[in-house]
């Protein structure tokens, strides 16, 4: 690409009617930078100069000429009209807006060796926003689509856009199904905030769009950019429990909305919608770290390190390490984020335990206080005798008798069925096993094997089997982990 001379433009107001270029001698004519040219709501005329090189000239590829701004165009090199991106006009009914990026094909030798002459006749009477700078580029180059050449720049930050959608995907399954439901939402929008401002960038170089799409894509940007900052400020308020929550948020919300406000350039505003939040959290973490709070010299340290490298790689939109930046900060936030949630996981696990052993232990204690001792009828050798069940400490299947093991260590047997006795027995005794009912007073503890099954250690140091199918429920009876 061979640029024109960007510091000697000349430009002239158009006047209606003009069709043809003037002689650029006039009194209202200036002479500037072609960045500080501006056609927004006005009609103008610019004439260039541009040398071209001899190699130029002999290549076999086709030339164009490449108009970058927010505004239609009509062209004249070396006098002649060459093409038109749009249609300029003197008011907004008579000009058919031009894209953002436009190439007028050059006929074949009209070039020559040295300064060759360029004229436009430019308006940009659509849209919304004022740019600074709307005019962005004029040169000469191999004839080519100009987005696959923005894009061509662009593709490097679209690799980071698969760690967006992914954690947008992961966490917005988890807002409706994890147990940290809130934490999940906001990991969510902040990745999507991300994916989004990602594609509004990108687009220049996805799509050809007329030049007033321009302004919605500056403001998506910047919403994008303003969302995942205040969302990164929700979670990380959250993560650390500050007294007043609501009130810093509010706080992170206005200040960095003020900045924005009173910051002119568009790139700026995306900047300082991202990196005032993140400063400002890097702020309160190095407080908590100060307080010891855990977890906080992490992300104080992440918060800095994103910072500092956004204000040294990050200061334009056409930046894709500053993409990479917000993908190695997400990254860090999902790993957090799983960090606390397997934590969260182990004390709910933890505290379930000890709330059944808990229930389990106050039952066995009630138990004896709110009846009398249960007695059951065993017959032995055509005896039939009382006995309290609180003597005895397990049962047990021996063919068409149930064994019972007392307290003392001794044993009898019953003329029964371990069903029967299953029904008779109180609601103290639990059946482990096919053959083996047990008395939960005298449990001592469960060991589960690595096969599957497990062993019950009564009180008198006897071993009970408990089988694989029913080693779960005994588990939950027992409040055992």
């Amino acid at each position: 690409m061979q640029w024109i001379d960007v510091d000697n433009v000349i430009t002239c107001p158009a006047q209606e009617g003009e069709t043809v270029p003037p002689d650029f001698a006039g009194d209202d004519c200036r002479t500037g930078s072609f960045l500080a040219v501006d056609p927004q709501h006005a009609t103008l005329w610019l004439r260039a100069t541009i040398a071209v090189p001899h190699s130029m000239l002999e290549q076999s590829s086709p030339l164009g000429l490449f108009v970058s701004g927010k505004a239609a165009s009509t062209a004249w090199l070396n006098g002649r009209r060459i093409g038109s991106n749009g249609q300029p006009g003197i008011d907004p009914r008579s000009e058919t807006p031009g894209r953002m990026d436009a190439v007028i094909p050059i006929p074949p030798g009209l070039l020559h060796d040295g300064a060759n002459d360029i004229v436009l006749h430019v308006s940009g009477h659509s849209g919304f926003l004022h740019l600074d700078s709307p005019m962005h580029a004029l040169m000469i180059g191999t004839y080519a689509d100009p987005t696959d050449q923005i894009l061509r720049f662009y593709w490097p930050s679209l690799s980071t856009f698969g760690i967006f959608l992914l954690g947008a995907l992961y966490f917005g399954v988890g807002t409706f199904r994890g147990g940290d439901r809130a934490g999940a939402f906001l990991l969510c929008l902040i990745s999507l905030f991300a994916a989004g401002q990602l594609l509004a960038e990108v687009s220049r170089g996805l799509v050809a769009y007329r030049y007033p799409f321009h302004d919605l894509r500056l403001v998506l940007i910047v919403l994008c950019s303003l969302g995942f900052g205040l969302c990164l400020t929700a979670h990380v308020i959250r993560r650390f429990q500050p007294p007043h929550p609501w009130l810093s948020v509010t706080v992170v919300m206005l200040a960095t909305l003020g900045v924005v406000v009173i910051t002119s350039p568009y790139d700026g505003k995306a900047m300082f919608a991202m990196l005032c939040p993140v400063l400002s959290c890097a702020l309160g973490t190095a407080f908590w770290w100060w307080k010891r709070k855990p977890g906080a010299a992490a992300y104080c340290a992440a918060l800095v390190l994103f910072g500092a490298l956004s204000f040294l790689f990050g200061g334009r939109f056409l930046d894709a390490i500053f993409f990479y930046l917000v993908a190695a900060l997400l990254l860090f936030l999902f790993a957090q984020q799983a960090a606390v949630l397997a934590r969260e996981q182990r004390l709910g696990i933890a505290l379930a335990s000890h709330a059944r052993q808990l229930e389990a232990a106050l039952d066995q204690a009630r138990t004896p206080q709110q009846q009398p001792s249960p007695k059951i009828r065993i017959v032995d050798t055509g005896r039939i005798e009382l006995v309290s069940t609180e003597q005895i400490t397990h049962c047990s299947g021996a063919g068409d008798y149930v064994e019972l093991n007392f307290t003392d260590g001794s044993k009898r047997l019953h003329n029964g069925s371990l069903n029967e006795m299953e029904v008779e027995l109180p609601s103290a005794f639990l059946r482990v096993h096919r053959s083996h009912i047990v008395n939960t007073a005298f449990v001592e503890s469960l060991r589960r094997q690595p096969s599957g099954v497990g062993q019950l250690r009564i009180s008198t140091g006897e071993i009970v089997p408990v089988s694989r199918r029913i080693m779960p429920m005994v588990r939950r009876t027992l409040g055992s982990d």
